[in-house]
């Protein structure tokens, strides 16, 4: 019996001991149960802090790049006028040859005796006319007739002038100082009327050719300076000479031709070249690429805080770029920029910005 007494003792202890830990654990649960509530509603009336920095604008100098391609300033394929067979050579292709030069001999055949003829022709005519216009004062001589005369006079002065042309076309020339890169007949050949001869380049200057978009035609003009950059390092300078008033009709792009100077004659027509146009000067932001994001339309802008502590965002367009940073437009003159926090606040949010020094 009191081996029982002791084991009813015994059970009525940890019943009670039981009892106890259970009481104390629900306070324990009652307390963290309205410690959390506490704990959101502390979060919500506090702000989000972020990091900004005031940053003004400068002044950017941009400059609009181009790919285009080096042009002889003059190129011309000589094309025979008359016919007849090439009796001889005077210039050969790679030669420099000037303006007026002749660079080849057509046989002439009968042209002089022609041309002589015709000549005779027209003064018997003029003394026909001359004796009408005599007689014409005593009644001799019709209108009618005399008009005849004048006309006849006329027609052999237009033979004259043909022929005279025809002969002179056997000696085709030079229509301007160039370099005559390509030579397409041979002695003692026969051409026809049509044919090419030479191709003749004048390149003591050259001519740039690209296309520029039609949203940045606006603010290029013509005389204006150019910087030309070759694939070897080479600069050339020139002016702006030509922008075309039609945009091309499939790439809406406008051909703009620069004159480059090139007294050394180098040899860079068809070479492919990096056009270089300063623009006219405007306020633009120099910032890190990291401080770029985009809005839920996709376009690229900056997180900023306006005087109300609320983010705002502004899209920008991306001037030039580098490896430290972006020049960009469309923003205010002066704004405080997120430097940290930027990914967790949206356009709109209220935020305790914290004040950074420039770096």
């Amino acid at each position: 019996m009191p081996a029982k007494k002791a084991l009813s003792s015994l059970l009525a202890l940890a019943l009670f001991v039981l009892l106890i830990i259970w009481l104390a654990s629900g306070d324990f649960l009652a307390s963290e149960t309205t410690a959390p509530e506490q704990s959101i509603q502390n979060k919500t009336n506090e702000l989000m802090r972020v990091e900004t920095q005031w940053v003004e604008a400068k002044a950017f100098n941009p400059v609009e790049t181009l790919q285009g391609q080096l042009q002889p300033w003059q190129q011309v394929n000589l094309l025979a006028e008359t016919s007849g067979r090439v009796t001889q050579l005077f210039a050969k292709e790679g030669q420099q040859v000037k303006q007026g030069s002749k660079l080849l001999q057509l046989a002439e055949d009968n042209r002089p005796a022609q041309l002589a003829r015709l000549r005779a022709e027209r003064a018997s005519r003029a003394a026909d006319l001359k004796a009408a216009e005599r007689l014409q004062a005593t009644n001799l001589v019709s209108e009618n007739e005399l008009l005849r005369l004048k006309s006849s006079l006329l027609q052999i002065d237009a033979d004259l002038k043909a022929a005279e042309l025809d002969l002179a076309n056997t000696r085709p020339q030079a229509p301007f100082d160039g370099l005559l890169e390509k030579r397409h007949v041979e002695l003692g050949e026969f051409v026809q009327a049509g044919k090419p001869l030479f191709t003749l380049l004048n390149i003591n200057q050259l001519k740039a050719i690209a296309q520029i978009p039609q949203q940045k035609v606006a603010s290029i003009q013509e005389d204006q300076p150019v910087t030309l950059e070759l694939l070897d390092g080479r600069e050339l300078t020139g002016k702006i000479t030509l922008i075309a008033s039609l945009a091309n009709a499939s790439t809406r792009t406008y051909q703009l031709e620069a004159l480059v100077d090139n007294p050394k004659q180098l040899r860079l027509a068809g070479a492919s070249v990096t056009l270089a146009i300063q623009r006219a000067s405007l306020p633009a932001h120099y910032l890190s690429l990291a401080r770029l994001s985009l809005d839920t339309q996709g376009r690229l802008g900056v997180k900023h805080v306006n005087d109300q502590q609320q983010v705002v965002f502004t899209p920008v367009e991306l001037l030039s770029s580098d490896t430290n940073g972006a020049w960009l437009g469309g923003l205010p003159e002066k704004i405080q920029l997120i430097t940290l926090g930027g990914g967790f606040v949206e356009p709109g949010d209220k935020v305790l910005p914290v004040l950074q020094e420039s770096r």
